[in-house]
């Protein structure tokens, strides 16, 4: 087994994936170190957000190999969702000063997606039922 097999078991990410998570722990440093954590926090944001647009805007893409890159920026965007999302919260924790809304938003944040996932699942998953009949 090659040693990148190993880390992927291991850790259920890729190399590639490591990397980038270390890479963006080390900007983080820096812009602490630097005093402009909160550029840096912002920067991070926003290409956050720019892969995922990226990201949709691939996925329907008539080129294979455009369709390939978006499946890429997708596997980018699942990993990183959870530190943009604490990232986002420490943002806006610099501005709001509610304890409560910001409960409340970092609930929106971190659960909204998941909530969002399952009710569209719950919507669709009734239509389903209706066209296919079990035998008996």
């Amino acid at each position: 087994m090659k040693w990148q097999q190993r880390i992927r078991v291991a850790t259920g990410l890729g190399c590639w994936q490591i990397m980038l998570h270390l890479l963006v722990v080390a900007v983080l440093v820096m812009g602490w170190m630097s005093g402009t954590l909160v550029r840096v926090g912002l920067g991070l944001c926003v290409l956050y957000a720019v892969s995922v647009l990226l990201m949709l805007a691939l996925q329907r893409h008539h080129d294979k190999r455009w369709r390939d890159v978006a499946d890429v920026f997708e596997e980018l965007t699942t990993t990183w969702y959870f530190g943009a999302a604490m990232i986002a919260l420490w943002l806006l924790s610099r501005v709001l000063h509610n304890n409560y809304l910001l409960a409340l938003a970092g609930l929106a944040i971190l659960a909204g997606p998941a909530v969002f996932s399952l009710l569209v699942k719950d919507k669709n998953s009734g239509d389903l039922a209706a066209k296919h009949r079990v035998r008996h």
